[in-house]
């Protein structure tokens, strides 16, 4: 009976424990906020030309994504209304984390906690979407996504434009991931870096520099985690790993075309179109994209756009079938019905199948 009544007291102090340890949503803002800070990047005329977030994760140390500070000519943080001017630190571009360090910076730094995570664990996200100082929202951990070895967080905490670098805490105010980006529309797939590489980075900074991946070597990488993906037919993970693609690899015009299929795969046009038209931009010989984007603009009844995107389709390959058919479906938008007979009669020749189903869709008035 003893043992017994011991064990018991020994649950009891346990659960005692973490009741104390665990706080109120105000007080891990009043303890967390304290290490998350503003990062303005500017052009080198002083341009504004990214905001975003960062958490002091070190002495003078400012923890961000790449993508915030990446383009700028000059970066500077902003602490309690107070700029300072940053030079650069640590790097994993291929995580999109960077780190900023920041002479005379004052902050806290937070605490970081890199052991176990639960999916429904409640957790708090802090930081500045459209430049708001210290924005402070709560949700749940929805998913751990694996990734080489390590895991994303999904949560449903919102995380919104300028919230990018921002701190994702735990119920105790220990950083436990660095916001990165949102993959759904209405704010349901939140995603945040595991706080473990903000660990793996700080050590980096004190070994050699590691040989730099050609951009044909990262590229390759990113192909077959999206291969992968597809093979699975997981499609939120297809969306996490191409939206990282993108950040790492903003002027890729493959990763854009790859964000757009993604979207495209979901039955999320509207996602896929800007994604679409960052890959011509990138590549105006994209044919797959301005396929793609045109079949984008179809589904949204776009049919002018969807015209204009075909056409160039079919300037880089005349007569191909998939862009016909786009093209004779945006002309049965518009009622141009001798234009709809014109492109069956062109298919016939090119794709008896296809024009069979075109003709199944578009050839009655």
């Amino acid at each position: 009976m003893r043992i017994i009544h011991g064990l018991a007291g020994l649950l009891a102090l346990l659960v005692s424990s973490h009741a104390v340890a665990a706080r109120t949503p105000e007080q891990v803002f009043e303890s967390a906020s304290r290490s998350v800070v503003l990062v303005h990047g500017y052009d080198a005329e002083g341009n504004t030309l990214s905001q975003g977030s960062g958490v002091v994760t070190g002495r003078e140390t400012v923890t961000t994504n790449c993508h915030v500070t990446d383009d700028a000519a000059r970066v500077e943080v902003v602490f309690q209304a107070k700029a300072f001017s940053v030079t650069p630190g640590a790097a994993n571009r291929d995580r999109d984390l960077c780190q900023l360090k920041v002479p005379q910076l004052g902050a806290p730094r937070a605490a970081l906690y890199t052991g176990r995570l639960r999916v429904g664990q409640r957790v708090y996200a802090i930081g500045a979407p459209e430049g708001l100082e210290l924005t402070f929202t709560e949700g749940l951990i929805s998913n751990l996504r694996e990734f080489e070895g390590s895991r994303y967080i999904q949560t449903s905490a919102v995380i919104a434009q300028g919230s990018s670098g921002g701190g994702l805490f735990d119920a105790e105010g220990r950083l436990i991931g660095i916001t990165a980006f949102i993959v759904g529309e209405g704010q349901n797939l939140n995603f945040a870096l595991p706080a473990s590489w903000i660990s793996d980075l700080t050590a980096a900074a004190d070994r050699p520099v590691p040989k730099v991946l050609t951009a044909e070597a990262a590229e390759a990488r990113w192909i077959a985690r999206v291969a992968e993906a597809r093979a699975q037919k997981d499609w939120i993970t297809l969306l996490m790993v191409t939206q990282q693609w993108v950040r790492t690899m903003p002027r890729s015009a493959r990763a854009w075309q790859e964000l757009g299929d993604a979207y495209r795969t979901v039955n999320r046009p509207r996602r896929a179109v800007p994604a679409y038209q960052q890959a011509v931009r990138y590549n105006a010989q994209a044919f797959d994209a301005w396929v793609h984007l045109g079949t984008s603009y179809l589904a949204l009844n776009q049919y002018d756009r969807a015209i204009e995107a075909s056409q160039e389709a079919l300037r880089i390959r005349a007569a191909e079938p998939r862009a016909l058919y786009n093209l004779g479906a945006a002309y049965h938008g518009q009622g141009l019905h001798e234009r709809v007979q014109e492109i069956h009669a062109q298919l016939r020749k090119a794709d008896s199948a296809l024009a069979a189903d075109f003709a199944r869709k578009y050839g009655k008035r």
